[in-house]
């Protein structure tokens, strides 16, 4: 009897475990939706909303992981609908409006990011990411003042947001006032003086200015504080090319494609280098690790003979006015090895990487000289990606 008894209770105990096994799966997914990324975050995610065990706040942070996952993949109307979703559970939540605004800004639908923006300061007007994001669609829109107005208002909200002082430094730099734009980067590496973001922006702007030793310095430091980023190899490697350093600029261009091998400006600068270093060119093969639906694949397919000028042209047409804008360096280019961006203002609003290769000096030394095409030299610095690392949770 007693072996039937103990029988049954280990049975009971077996159904009971098995009964609390969903509960147990459904909060692995839920902390697996909310710590991950890419894929794997946005599977956990789904799991857990199919599961029925959240609601309300908790369901709707699901959906906001969920979705900001799916616009870091573009897939932009999945985000949005998730976000939807997120406002009908949690209605008075300002970081699910400040998310769907900025969906809605990568689609190029202004008026519905602005619409959001401004109810997410509605709901609360000391919302500093909202004022910064609201600025950058400003700015995305070019309507500079209005956009240095929402960062103003960041700042005097939080005199300590390193964001704002860059995105302002940003837009001063794009209505030409690189001394105030420097200024601001000052400031914000004051307040956080290992952010690389800061420096490769005033490195930006020292090149503006011609002062490329000082931007070199810029990019160095961020270098010594992120090694492994690609992007300052880069931009490091553009100065020394405007700077005569043509050895230097190689190095730097083949660690920032070593490091990012789909890093598709790291690849078309690095072939225009080996070029004009009479080295064989490896772009074909380069080309075949990087996503070719995104820009700047025209150029490099251009580059590759399989695009015409004409072609190209059109391809740099863009309904969203950032990418469009960041896509302008294509209507100054004719063939590979012309001139490119010759007498662009010093601002990021012309388009790539504004460069006239063609006409750096050959020599080796750093030239203090300011050569027309190093105010050419301004990359694209989109203000997004001050924010573009940071996801958004809700409480709960």
């Amino acid at each position: 009897m007693r072996c039937r008894s103990a029988y049954w209770l280990f049975a009971c105990l077996a159904v009971v475990a098995l009964a609390g096994l969903p509960t147990v799966a459904a909060a692995d997914d839920a902390d697996t939706c909310a710590k991950q990324s890419g894929d794997v975050a946005i599977a956990a995610c789904s799991r857990a909303i199919a599961s029925g065990k959240f609601s309300g706040e908790e369901l709707a942070a699901i959906y906001v992981s969920r979705g900001v996952e799916y616009k870091s993949k573009r897939g932009l109307d999945r985000a949005i609908a998730d976000f939807d979703q997120a406002i009908q559970l949690d209605p008075k939540n300002t970081d699910v409006y400040t998310v769907r605004g900025m969906a809605w800004e990568a689609k190029g639908d202004f008026d519905r990011a602005m619409a959001d923006f401004d109810q997410a300061i509605r709901l609360d007007p000391k919302n500093t990411d909202a004022y910064t994001v609201r600025g950058m669609a400003w700015d995305a829109k070019g309507d500079l003042d209005r956009a240095i107005a929402d960062y103003d208002q960041t700042i005097r909200i939080d005199p300590k947001n390193t964001r704002a002082y860059t995105v302002r430094g940003v837009a001063w730099a794009a209505k030409g006032d690189l001394d105030r734009a420097i200024a601001d980067y000052d400031q914000a590496i004051r307040i956080d003086p290992k952010n690389t973001n800061v420096y490769d922006n005033r490195g930006i702007a020292w090149a503006a200015k011609g002062d490329l030793d000082r931007a070199i310095a810029d990019y160095d430091q961020a270098i010594r504080l992120e090694p492994k980023n690609s992007s300052w190899y880069f931009h490091r490697g553009l100065s020394n090319l405007y700077a005569g350093a043509l050895p230097t600029a190689l190095a730097d261009l083949n660690q920032a494609s070593e490091l990012n091998p789909r890093h598709a400006d790291a690849a078309l600068w690095l072939d225009i280098v080996n070029r004009r270093s009479h080295l064989p060119s490896r772009l074909a093969e380069a080309a075949k690790q990087i996503n070719m639906t995104w820009w700047p694949a025209p150029v490099i397919r251009l580059y590759l003979g399989q695009l015409t000028p004409e072609a190209l042209l059109a391809a740099a047409d863009d309904a969203n006015p950032r990418a469009r804008n960041g896509h302008g360096c294509a209507r100054r280019i004719s063939t590979p090895g012309s001139s490119r961006c010759s007498r662009a203002t010093p601002t990021r609003r012309n388009g790539c990487s504004r460069s006239r290769p063609r006409t750096a000096p050959k020599t080796s030394p750093r030239t203090p000289a300011r050569p027309r095409s190093s105010k050419c030299l301004v990359q694209d610095p989109d203000p997004t990606h001050v924010l573009a690392g940071r996801r958004v949770r809700l409480p709960g």
